[in-house]
């Protein structure tokens, strides 16, 4: 018996290690014993920009088919978007070719432009469509400063995205507080969806503690014997940076605290000029460094900025647990990043915008007594990945979805 066919579209796909890129690949190649899994995406354009790839390859039980697209700056906001138009319009085009009724479709949010397209498509074609929202449209444009809020660009932009989530069969979201969001979109746009949690997960197996005297990355840049705060990752536009940079300056009088900036993103440009003593920024490490990578620090904070309740759950904390690192969470009480770091004893919660709060903390965490306390929630935080955010675990959630049968309402 022939195996149901699976499109998944995403952007960024293999051999992009950006998170997005990642978690696709993983999601598709997991699935391909099941399913006859075939991937819309595009070429290269984050973190393997540049990288010589064919238009069409066959990896690990999948049939990837890369569109074309232009290729700008992406950090010129104009450029990216007609990136996202042209590749858009490349992917609607060959999914009205290639798409055939009873298929079922999984296409990402990112780019916004992709989901309305290609769920169209996809209603025309007979093919059952599952959104997965990895971030909320128009709300992360608020959140980033790029719209304003209550504005005819805001009016516009809400309804019609609060419109076309309707177009989908089912919707998957990656915590408690997107779903609340969705759900009150989805109301506001008269859809009658259902929406599914579906977290996303940590390499435990991959990604494990290291002590600090064995850890190549801690000898390499002299972090053995430093009390290390980090931040790695996308250091974009949603994360409170100056929050960050404002309590480095306050701690620059206890020599033993080091910050370290791991990443790229629209914001790592401030943080390179800061200049601080008690602060080091790093690019972007490969994959093979990022255990020892995320090891190496006795605290990793994430900092939202306000209004991101909702808006995104971050993906990073699950290689940060994984890594047996307590996590710092600055967001809202009931961010799924906050719930799951308090529920789990996995580190410490704080409001946005609380410097206060985070300085005092670090100051009582680079203690004897503040470092016993770190480890003992770095364990906790190793535990809690099991059974919950490992990827068996979650690629039989998605099967187990994919197979259920009709539009559920």
């Amino acid at each position: 018996m022939s195996k149901p066919r699976l499109w998944i579209v995403s952007e960024l796909y293999y051999p992009e290690q950006t998170s997005t890129g990642y978690f696709l690949t993983e999601i598709a190649e997991g699935l391909a014993e099941t399913f006859e899994v075939e991937v819309i995406c595009g070429k290269p354009s984050y973190s393997e920009r540049g990288t010589a790839v064919t238009r069409c390859e066959h990896r690990h039980g999948t049939q990837i088919h890369r569109m074309w697209a232009t290729h700008f700056n992406k950090d010129r906001l104009a450029l990216r978007a007609v990136n996202a138009l042209t590749l858009a319009v490349s992917a609607m085009f060959f999914a009205a070719i290639r798409l055939r009724r009873g298929d079922r479709m999984l296409i990402v949010t990112n780019p916004p432009t992709l989901p309305p397209v290609l769920a169209l498509i996809a209603r025309l074609k007979g093919v059952r469509s599952y959104l997965l929202v990895h971030d909320v449209y128009p709300e992360v444009l608020l959140a980033t400063g790029m719209i304003r809020p209550g504005g005819a660009v805001w009016r516009a932009a809400a309804a019609f995205f609060n419109r076309t989530l309707g177009w989908f069969d089912r919707i998957i979201v990656l915590g408690r507080d997107m779903q609340v969001l969705i759900d009150r979109k989805l109301l506001a746009g008269h859809g009658h969806v259902s929406t599914r949690i579906i977290p996303n997960w940590g390499d435990a197996d991959e990604i494990r503690p290291i002590g600090r005297a064995d850890n190549s990355f801690a000898i390499e840049h002299e972090l053995v014997d430093r009390f290390v705060v980090q931040f790695s990752g996308n250091i974009g536009r949603t994360h409170d940076v100056a929050l960050l940079l404002e309590v480095a300056r306050r701690l620059e009088d206890l020599p033993d605290v080091l910050f370290l900036f791991v990443g790229y993103g629209g914001q790592a440009g401030s943080v390179a000029a800061h200049g601080g003593t008690n602060l080091r920024y790093l690019p972007r490490q490969p994959r093979e460094r990022l255990n020892a990578m995320l090891a190496c620090s006795d605290i990793t904070i994430i900092a939202f900025k306000p209004a991101m309740n909702g808006v995104s759950v971050p993906s990073r904390m699950y290689n940060v647990m994984a890594a047996g690192v307590p996590i710092v969470a600055i967001a809202d009480a009931d961010a799924e990043l906050s719930r799951t770091v308090v529920e789990n004893a996995a580190g410490w919660h704080l409001d946005s915008g609380d410097a206060d709060g985070l300085e005092q903390l670090i100051r009582r965490l680079a203690t004897t007594s503040g470092r016993d306390e770190a480890s003992q929630r770095g364990g906790n935080a190793r535990a809690a990945l099991f059974p919950h955010y490992t990827l068996p675990h979650v690629i039989q959630e998605y099967r187990n979805l994919l197979l259920e049968q009709g539009r559920e309402a």
